[in-house]
């Protein structure tokens, strides 16, 4: 299943019934197990396999211009701001999430600073820091546990400095009631988080941050975590990112499941019969 759609439309997708058996996502920043190809120079297919669990997904574009003179949105920029395409899925009672972005820190200091994964669900907001290090130079790939990052930014966007952020806001963390910063310019939203003494350390994602380990013009942040963090069947929630600067932004809409009766007479049934051989 192929949709593409550009900014500012999300999409809200819902699949009660795989149309076939996914063999299982892995979260190692390559999205062949989605269906997704990240390649340069306008390379990418951002298409999905048939039987992924996708909650929803948003495809802002597909094309790798360098330089900062076109429109991104909400402001503009170039491929080293890009934010391309979020996809949002559901497996094995775990949210999976797969970003693909030009925030790369061999695009200079001045030009990275991604932003961190904001979650808005029925109970509140939460958020997941992103890390991602100092721009400037070359950078293998991240995982969860690495330093988390903040970036000062001047009224233009460009990136100034890199901070190592406090020591419990490691790369993959999830956070509630933490404060977030805004970009600097207009429309000015919601970038970065910062702890402070009323968070809440909720857990910390299975993550992968590629930086300049897959392609020569592309990122990718891939994560997962539990379901029940973003709520029960029935629920929404929404994801959203951008980097720090605010050029471009991703956002999905999602529902969880409500089960099919028959899965949750199934359950029953396997429920019973393990209780009855436990009896013998």
């Amino acid at each position: 299943m192929t949709n593409c759609f550009t900014r500012p439309v999300s999409v809200l997708a819902l699949f009660l019934v795989p149309a076939a058996v996914h063999a299982g996502l892995i979260v190692d920043g390559h999205l062949g197990d989605w269906g997704v190809v990240v390649a340069d120079n306008n390379g990418s297919t951002y298409s999905f396999l048939p039987g992924l669990d996708l909650l929803g997904w948003h495809i802002e574009d597909q094309d790798d211009k360098a330089g900062h003179g076109f429109v991104l949105g909400p402001n503009q920029g170039g491929q080293d701001y890009d934010a391309e395409m979020m996809a949002v899925a559901l497996q094995g009672g775990r949210i999976h999430i797969a970003i693909v972005t030009g925030q790369r820190p061999d695009n200079g200091l001045a030009s990275f600073g991604p932003g961190d994964i904001r979650i808005e669900t029925a109970s509140g907001t939460l958020g997941i820091e992103v890390g991602g290090g100092a721009g400037g130079a070359g950078g293998s790939l991240i995982t969860a546990g690495a330093p988390g990052s903040t970036y000062t930014l001047d009224g233009n966007g460009v990136t100034k400095s890199h901070m190592v952020a406090a020591p419990a806001q490691v790369a993959g963390s999830i956070w509630s009631q933490a404060t977030w910063l805004l970009d600097p310019i207009s429309p000015k939203g919601p970038v970065q988080m910062e702890i402070n003494t009323g968070s809440t350390l909720l857990g910390t994602a299975d993550y992968v941050y590629t930086r300049d380990s897959l392609t020569a013009q592309h990122a990718v942040i891939e994560l997962s975590f539990d379901l029940a963090l973003v709520g029960g069947p029935g629920e929404s929630f929404s994801v959203h990112w951008r980097p720090s600067c605010g050029n471009d932004e991703l956002d999905v809409y999602a529902l969880v499941p409500v089960p099919e009766p028959s899965v949750l007479v199934m359950t029953a049934i396997s429920a019973a019969m393990t209780f009855v051989r436990r009896r013998r």
